[in-house]
């Protein structure tokens, strides 16, 4: 399985690269590649977006659709076709374990991964895919389609993907950072 963090969002409404957060003493894209690799991720990298700068010490892909936002992260890590399964996880989403990807593993098959599901949508950038998910990713962008929460559906719909109930107990984790307020919510919690 290969592991990608994805890292090349703008950060416009928190006004900082969120990659370079520290969270407990290190920046939160080295402790997600962290997680990856302790969910057994054989290899690891980091997906930023064309014209940011590389992190030191760990290899950086680069998306290949300009401005596709986290749907050309996904894309520019599934491309390579380097591993049946790509764990992706995005840079700002701390409560994530590697807890969550040996559970989400427990509900992959062959040829299909896994993403948790709850009342408000899909996660998509915790999740697992299979190498075979890049078709449906290459036909919505051509198609100029970016929503995440209509490839999962469609990714399911194909047999591609299994949408997993979240347990109410796992709601938080999936809380992303995107402004002040979201990080202070975890900054109280950590």
């Amino acid at each position: 399985m290969l592991g990608a963090v994805l890292a090349g969002g703008h950060s416009r409404r928190l006004g900082r690269d969120k990659a370079e957060l520290l969270w407990e003493g290190e920046p939160l894209w080295r402790r997600q590649l962290g997680v990856l690799q302790a969910a057994g991720a054989g290899e690891t990298v980091v997906v930023r977006r064309p014209g940011q700068a590389a992190l030191a010490g760990v290899t950086c892909w680069h998306d290949l659709i300009p401005e596709a936002g986290p749907f050309g992260g996904l894309h520019a890590a599934l491309t390579p076709r380097a591993a049946p399964w790509v764990a992706v996880l995005a840079v700002d989403m701390p409560g994530i374990d590697a807890a969550w990807f040996h559970w989400l593993r427990g509900f992959c098959r062959p040829g299909a991964g896994a993403m948790a599901r709850h009342a408000e949508a899909c996660e998509p950038l915790a999740a697992i895919y299979p190498a075979g998910a890049i078709a449906e990713i290459e036909a919505r962008l051509q198609a100029r389609d970016y929503s995440l929460q209509r490839l999962s559906l469609a990714l399911e719909a194909a047999g591609l993907l299994t949408l997993v109930p979240l347990p109410a107990e796992k709601a938080a984790c999936v809380v992303s950072i995107n402004t002040a307020e979201n990080l202070e919510f975890w900054q109280k919690r950590n």
